[in-house]
């Protein structure tokens, strides 16, 4: 991975947001991301590809972190950025900034044909802890199921 992992800030709002709307069908607004963004106990990290003379968002993951417990709420790589270990890098850093505000285990949820995710997920640690029937709506074919994983921290 080529770039740096920074935490985001309020003012990353409209950033992720767009980057969002071009990773999922059903997309969160700039408010959305805005009102979590303002919660104490939600944090987002990008991976910022600082390489280039202007600075360019490739990915994205916000974490609900509360007591011992975290969430990923949302996860998303630019689609040209895909496979070149962003991912990777933004779960290992949330982890770790989950870990350090108490948590010791981390929940997601995604859907069960994202085979990319399954893998990226249960290489990390995470385990299939329950299912959600028809939970993603899907524009023109079936909705499909979340599955839903836990891990233990540190990853």
């Amino acid at each position: 991975m080529t770039g740096k992992i920074r935490k985001a800030s309020i003012a990353d709002s409209g950033i992720i947001a767009g980057l969002h709307a071009k990773c999922f069908a059903q997309a969160w607004d700039e408010r959305a991301i805005r009102g979590l963004l303002e919660n104490v106990n939600v944090f987002a990290l990008l991976a910022d590809n600082a390489s280039q003379s202007q600075s360019f968002i490739l990915a994205f993951i916000l974490v609900q972190a509360v007591r011992d417990q975290s969430e990923i709420l949302s996860f998303g790589t630019e689609p040209e950025a895909r496979r070149a270990g962003h991912a990777r890098a933004l779960l290992r850093a949330a982890a770790e900034e989950a870990a350090s505000r108490g948590a010791r285990e981390m929940y997601l949820e995604v859907a069960a044909d994202n085979e990319a995710a399954l893998a990226l997920y249960e290489s990390h640690g995470f385990v299939r802890c329950g299912a959600r029937p028809r939970y993603y709506e899907r524009r023109h074919a079936p909705a499909v199921d979340a599955v839903m994983l836990r891990a233990v921290l540190p990853l």
